[in-house]
């Protein structure tokens, strides 16, 4: 055999051992990785996650959601950012410095998710003793979804509401620019009813069997009522078997 074929064999044999070196690696690689899989699952290693809190960022590197009981603080979250509340919001108010004594009071905190947007503005809340709206304190505590305008004005939800003394009213409801809008309800002394309101009153339909401050009856009502922004009966039509 010349030098030429020595050499080619040579070479033929060096990459036969390299292709038989990867193969055995990759082959002993796979085995690990395949012991360390049944021993996470023998274990139980994947069924529980336990945390405080945690952030969901975006591609480029923002906070957009928020997870925890209550959720952590976010230091992209306009809410928790006096300097963006005055800027925002407190701007477009008459007297921005009497809207940031009230924000003072309102609270931020949720337990639940919270997701925000691009800009810092919560979008939509969901889980127990939601935030207050920007607009001012809740009465009640609310436990449900929801969900803000892209500048974070709330313009709906549903859910549960719970009385300091433990009574509940649901609903669901719609906000526009002049505030509440349209909501279905059923409140805590029974009452049932749609109201559609806007800032010169609200038409009120719906059913109370037993006095009521809803449609201010000191019987059962059935029917439809009209209020003015005052609060008195302007119009009624009511429903009698």
């Amino acid at each position: 055999m010349d030098n030429t074929s020595l050499q080619n064999e040579l070479i033929k044999l060096k990459r036969s051992h390299a292709r038989t070196k990867q193969l055995y690696l990759g082959s002993l690689l796979l085995m690990v990785i395949a012991i360390v899989t049944v021993s996470f699952t023998k274990l139980n290693r994947f069924d529980l996650i336990r945390a405080k809190g945690i952030i969901i960022e975006d591609a480029n590197g923002k906070d957009r959601i928020l997870i925890g009981a209550p959720v952590p603080f976010s230091k992209n979250r306009v809410r928790t950012d006096t300097a963006l509340v005055r800027k925002h919001w407190a701007s477009q108010f008459d007297d921005p410095n009497q809207y940031m004594g009230w924000y003072k009071k309102y609270k931020n905190s949720s337990n639940g998710i919270i997701f925000m947007n691009e800009e810092g503005f919560d979008e939509v809340l969901i889980g127990e003793n939601l935030a207050d709206a920007n607009v001012g304190v809740r009465m009640y505590e609310i436990s449900g979804i929801l969900f803000n305008n892209k500048k974070g004005w709330e313009r709906g939800g549903a859910g549960v509401n719970t009385s300091a003394d433990g009574k509940t009213r649901q609903g669901v409801g719609f906000d526009d620019e002049s505030g509440e809008a349209m909501h279905m309800v059923t409140l805590e002394d029974g009452s049932k009813a749609l109201i559609i309101a806007d800032e010169k009153g609200s038409l009120r339909i719906g059913m109370s069997q037993k006095p009521g401050e809803l449609f201010q009856n000191k019987e059962s009502f059935t029917g439809i009522k009209y209020f003015n922004n005052k609060g008195k009966l302007v119009w009624e039509q009511q429903m009698k078997p």
